[in-house]
């Protein structure tokens, strides 16, 4: 995608020679927002992380004389906000949906990681001590242990890095943002 782009004002400044540079369907059936380009939607990302948090966002769209006469007409300030507020909501509602699973699986995880430590426990106190009885303990401690093995690795490397918080947020200030279009 080529969008010539320059600073206005800290605005987010962007020249067109048509909107199918920006939305991948411009055709209000059967949604009335427009999908952003993939290009477009991290460029505003982009962008908005750039910028200090404090400051409001600006977006200024510049647009050819003929796309004011397009029928029927498509409000690209309307598409934009909207498309950045669904994406937003889609966001809050994917760290939900993990958070969620998270704990499910930690749940279960910590569960049989019990049942497992008990059972090897119970191994090593009531039968005599033989090989074959120390590698069916150690069975039970290391499949106890593999249970909660993904609870582990998904709070380590998805909640906890800010990826995703830091990606809602940048989401949320673009669906508040101000938009200008400019024929």
């Amino acid at each position: 995608m080529t969008m010539p782009m320059e600073r206005e004002n800290d605005a987010i400044d962007i020249r067109l020679s048509h909107l199918s540079q920006l939305f991948d369907s411009i055709d209000p059936s059967p949604f009335r927002e427009g999908r952003l380009t993939a290009d477009a939607e991290e460029y505003f990302l982009r962008r908005v992380g750039a910028q200090p948090r404090n400051q409001p966002v600006r977006i200024v769209i510049h647009l050819p004389a003929e796309e004011m006469t397009r029928s029927p007409p498509f409000d690209v300030a309307a598409a934009l906000i909207g498309h950045f507020t669904a994406c937003a909501a889609g966001e809050a509602k994917s760290i939900r949906e993990s958070i969620r699973t998270w704990r499910q699986a930690a749940l279960i995880g910590f569960v049989v990681l019990s049942i497992c430590l008990f059972l090897a426990w119970q191994i090593a106190n009531n039968l005599p001590a033989r090989p074959a009885t120390r590698i069916l303990q150690e069975s039970f401690v290391i499949l106890g242990w593999v249970s909660v093995w993904k609870p582990i690795e998904t709070f380590l490397y998805e909640l906890l890095p800010p990826g995703k918080r830091r990606r809602q947020r940048l989401l949320l200030r673009l669906s508040s943002a101000e938009v200008v279009v400019r024929y």
